[in-house]
């Protein structure tokens, strides 16, 4: 039997305890600590709390084993706050010498606890926690001293300056590693909080060429902040490989730093430390993987003193399912976010670089001098970046070496770059530039210009998206430094499927260019441009090749465009005339037909001096052309490119295609000719109606009806004297497409209390007041309206009285006020994008009804009518109100003006009644029959217009056929002398069209 808590033995080992020993707080029995070679496997019987312990004279640790040891939570809790651990050689707070395991705990807390000896707080060669729900170490500090020990090394005899050697201390930590630490199925919470360190003040390796650290299939939500160092890694420090995979939880890192308090000694020969690295990680000799983790991950605000202010590493390798941020980390040395070796990130989540800072690689930092130097093999220092789904951007990365200017990525010499990707509709983009170094020669050897120049890739085979360089989100004192705007690739940089888009005056220049399978699409102010190196432009710039050329159609449809530019090599090199080859035909790249087929600059004839191209220039089979697009709603009418300046269709900015003078001899313009000539006719899309709108007043309608038949208790009841109801009302509405007109249906709940007066002679009055929440959706459309109906209405019902006959009219008059909140999705294979728009309806309704005996005085229902007691019933039912006028938010938005809409129906039908011989609960069945023509219609209508360009057309809600039935069974059950309980159920049917409303609740007389 593995020893417990609760087992006699530790009540035995307690008794031999020192009276100097403090003692643990507990839930059952005391337990003194340390507790040493107890067995290899404790299990906690019950939570325990462990507080204030001073374990500095301990010998061993508080609970530990001299060769494997397992404790067992069982589902309890196990708590240190405030306490200090032993600090005898291999000890800590819980430790074993080969492997720990920590198993089925509810609730590790440490808290406020110090760890001063040279093995930090958990100490064995293998650390594993699995299957324990929450992880929470807070204020822990582990400061050993000194975390690094210079010593004269065989000094001579009478020695100038002795030779120093350097002992750097690692393993001060919350977990020391040696051989490996993994943190498994872990289902809650692991949080760890504000703890210190000299190296890592979480997890600090020892080895690194073995040290091994997995993080994975946690469902648990991680944070890690505000964590601190002094030497290097905020949180994590070293090891061979560190692992965060398959978690679901999402994962923080917030708020660490570290220090250099090693600054100015030197690591030993051969070993790298990375002294001030790391904001949060640092793995000098090793790699971190994140990879097929489903939440979100994130890095922000963590800084250094050093290099990276979020990641160190030899070798990153990102690939994550969920979304990834890397937001306001700074380094005041290198790397914002990242440095490394090698960096290589494959994104299916979306992904963010933003508004991190250093001297050097705002956001990322690419160089051969990352990591070991010294042991080899040493990787080839290489970025590649892939967004597989979703969007990778950089967006506001600065340097804080030259105020104002952005950077997202350096790339320092001898570091290559493989592959800038994105598969389909997905897009890596770059609002902030590239910075790629090559080296320079030197006579005194170092790093080597290549012999030829290296390929980089845009776009392997099979990554068809969009890899985009654009300057659009500068602020405007950004956009005055042209840094701000220049990427360098110093390659021959090959599209080899996809597109490179340049556009909002962004420059990307390179060495050599070809798009042959893949496509070069260029926009306003955008241009393609040739790298200067050094010495003497060496390596020299090879020819452009460009096989497919696109036009982003929508950056020059502004007054502030400007023509694109593709300024080829033309410096001859030896025998070598390098020229720009431009082949095929112009292509039209937009993402949204909308956002292109809504600009009002397509209204009328426009030409668009597209893009200049400079150089040795060679043109072969690119003549004038149509240009192909596909049937598209919005502006109507035909594209075309041409080399010859158009003379009777002016630039967006309203000025002469090409300038006043002579135009450029390569300059490509695109014309944009509407049909009709005059001006182009706008066609509104189907979804973009969304008759939903005017629709709401059909379904406010319908709400009234479904409250006025809830009334009909009220207006049954034979009991004289003041009564009040109290009932739940439900509403379901489904409208089918019908004569082109978009369907609806929509569910809806609420409430009503009725006050009402019954006189003697058989008169009722009353007041009701309820409100009506729900929700309706258009058909086929993705547009969603969300209600809240407000009504209140007076209602009564008397006889007249003849010598023949009796008649009972019936009366109610009533408002209703309606919120409505618009959401309309649209998607596209590239966005999904939304608009919202919120306004109110008001609604008017009112009946009148007339209860008669007509079916007894016709020859042909006179016997029917005696055997079912028939009563026959006509009424005039009249709906009316209007919509206010409302201006959407959000994409694609439109306005709508007021609109209004009318109805009057004519029910007649029969009515009868049968009463049930319980006697303790004694119930009326009311049942319902009647045909009810619509009269006259004025159908709900409105004017939706777009709001870019103020195009607009009418539009009218759904049109339910005229003539439909009515059943409507009312169920009264008295539970007492003056209470009454009842159920109403009423079916309204027409072709395509059903109403279905039900109620209940109670009825108390005074």
């Amino acid at each position: 039997m593995p020893p417990s808590f609760k087992h006699s033995s530790f009540c035995v080992f307690a008794c031999l305890c020192s009276a100097s020993w403090s003692f643990g707080s507990h839930h059952n029995h005391n337990v003194a600590l340390p507790m040493f070679n107890q067995g290899n496997t404790v299990t906690l019987s019950s939570d325990y709390t462990f507080n204030q312990i001073l374990g500095t004279e301990f010998a061993t640790s508080f609970i530990g084993n001299a060769n494997n040891l397992t404790l067992q939570g069982k589902g309890n809790s196990l708590t240190f706050s405030f306490c200090q651990a032993p600090l005898a050689g291999s000890s800590g707070f819980i430790s074993a010498t080969e492997t720990l395991i920590l198993q089925g705990f509810s609730k590790l807390l440490f808290d406020s606890n110090q760890a001063s000896g040279e093995n930090g707080m958990f100490y064995s060669k293998d650390i594993l926690f699995t299957d324990n729900k929450n992880l929470v170490f807070l204020n822990n500090k582990s400061p050993y001293s000194p975390p690094a020990e210079v010593t004269p090394t065989n000094p001579p005899a009478n020695p100038p300056t002795p030779t120093p050697a350097t002992k750097i201390n690692l393993g001060q930590s919350i977990f020391r590693v040696d051989t490996s630490l993994k943190i498994l199925n872990t289902s809650e919470n692991i949080t760890f909080l504000n703890n210190s360190g000299n190296f890592g003040s979480v997890i600090s390796c020892v080895n690194s060429s073995s040290s091994e650290v997995t993080i994975a299939n946690n469902s648990a939500t991680m944070e890690f902040s505000q964590n601190f160092s002094t030497c290097s890694g905020g949180v994590i420090h070293n090891g061979k490989e560190v692992t965060f995979s398959n978690n679901s939880g999402n994962i923080t890192f917030s708020g660490n730093s570290c220090a250099n308090s090693l600054s100015g000694i030197s690591a030993p020969t051969g070993e790298t430390f990375a002294f001030g690295a790391g904001g949060a990680i640092c793995i000098p000799n090793g790699s971190l993987i994140l990879e097929n983790n489903s939440g979100s991950f994130t890095f922000s605000y963590n800084a250094t003193p050093g290099s990276a202010g979020a990641i160190y590493a030899q070798t990153c390798e990102i690939s994550n399912t969920g979304p990834l941020t890397f937001h306001s980390n700074t380094a005041a040395d290198k790397g914002g976010a990242i440095c490394a070796k090698v960096f290589e990130l494959n994104s299916y989540g979306m992904t963010t670089f933003k508004n991190n800072r250093a001297t050097s690689g705002g956001a990322i930092f690419v160089s051969p001098t990352i990591g070991n130097q010294a042991t080899p093999p040493t990787p080839e220092s290489t970025l590649k970046i892939s967004a597989y789904k979703n969007t990778i951007s950089f967006d506001g990365n600065m340097l804080s070496s030259v105020p104002g200017v952005r950077n997202a990525i350096t790339v320092k010499e001898g570091g290559k770059i493989l592959a800038l990707q994105a598969q389909s509709s997905s897009k890596l983009l770059f609002y902030d530039p590239i910075t790629h170094e090559l080296p320079n020669n030197t006579a005194g050897g170092g790093q080597q210009q290549p012999a030829a120049l290296e390929t980089i890739t845009i776009n392997n085979s099979g990554f068809s998206g969009s890899v985009v360089f654009s300057a659009e989100n500068l602020s405007l004192g950004e956009s005055l430094i042209p840094a701000n705007k220049t990427s360098t690739l110093l390659g021959n940089v090959q599209v080899q499927d996809g597109e490179l888009r340049i556009t909002q005056n962004a420059i990307v220049n390179v060495l050599g260019f070809t798009a042959s399978t893949g496509r070069l699409t260029l926009g306003s102010g955008g241009a393609l441009g040739v790298a200067t190196t050094t010495p003497a432009n060496t390596p020299a710039a090879e020819s452009f090749t460009i096989g497919k050329l696109g036009v982003d159609i929508l950056s020059f449809l502004s007054p502030n465009f400007s023509s694109a530019t593709i300024a080829g090599p033309s410096t001859t090199t030896g025998t070598q005339t390098p020229t720009t080859t431009l082949t095929g035909s112009l292509e039209l790249v937009y993402d949204d037909d909308y956002d292109l087929y809504d600009n009002s600059f397509l209204q009328t004839s426009t030409a668009i001096p597209a893009v200049n191209l400079t150089g040795n220039v060679t043109r072969t089979a690119f003549p004038d052309a149509e240009i192909p697009v596909s049937k598209h709603y919005g502006y109507q009418g035909s594209w075309s490119s041409t080399w010859t300046r158009p003379l009777f269709a002016p630039t967006p900015s309203g000025t002469f295609p090409g300038g006043a003078g002579t135009p450029p001899a390569n300059m490509l313009y695109v014309l944009w000719t509407p049909s009709p000539q005059d001006k182009a006719t706008y066609i509104f899309a189907p979804e973009r109606r969304t008759e939903l709108v005017t629709n709401t007043l059909w379904m406010s309608f319908l709400a009234s009806k479904a409250f006025s038949d809830a009334l009909q208790e009220t207006l049954l009841a034979q009991e004289e004297g003041v009564s009040i109801a109290l009932r739940g009302i439900g509403n379901y509405i489904h409208q089918g497409i019908r004569q082109g007109r978009e369907g609806y249906s929509g569910r809806f709940g609420g409430y009503q209390a009725t006050l009402a007066m019954r006189y003697p002679d058989d008169a009722t009055v009353g007041m009701a007041f309820g409100q009506l929440y729900g929700k309706a959706n258009a058909h086929p459309y993705s547009a969603k309206v969300s209600e809240s109906m407000t009504l209140c209405s007076f209602f009564g019902r008397f006889p007249i009285v003849t010598e023949k006959t009796e008649v009972r009219l019936s009366w109610e008059a009533e408002y209703e006020y309606t919120r409505n909140h618009l959401t309309t999705t649209y998607t596209t294979p590239n966005s999904t994008r939304q608009s919202q728009g919120n306004w109110h309806n008001n609604t008017f309704h009112v009946v009148v009804a007339a209860e008669h005996p007509f079916l007894y005085w016709c020859k042909l229902t006179n016997r029917l009518a005696e055997i079912l007691n028939l009563t026959g019933f006509i009424s005039a039912d009249f709906l009316g109100g209007w919509q206010a006028a409302f201006t959407e938010t959000g994409d694609l938005a439109r306005s709508f003006s007021r609109g209004a809409g009318y109805n009057v129906s004519l029910p007649i039908g029969c009515s009868t009644q049968v009463f049930s011989p319980f006697k303790k609960a004694p119930s009326t069945l009311t049942l319902k029959v009647a045909y009810t023509p619509d009269i006259f219609r004025v159908n709900p209508h409105t004017i939706v217009s777009i709001v870019s360009n103020q195009e607009s057309t009418e539009i009218f809600g759904a049109n339910p056929s005229r003539h439909g039935i009515f059943v409507q069974i009312h169920n009264l059950v008295s539970l007492a002398s003056y209470t009454k309980a009842f159920l109403d159920y009423t079916l309204e049917n027409k072709r395509g069209y059903t109403h279905q409303r039900v109620s209940t609740g109670l009825h108390r007389k005074f």
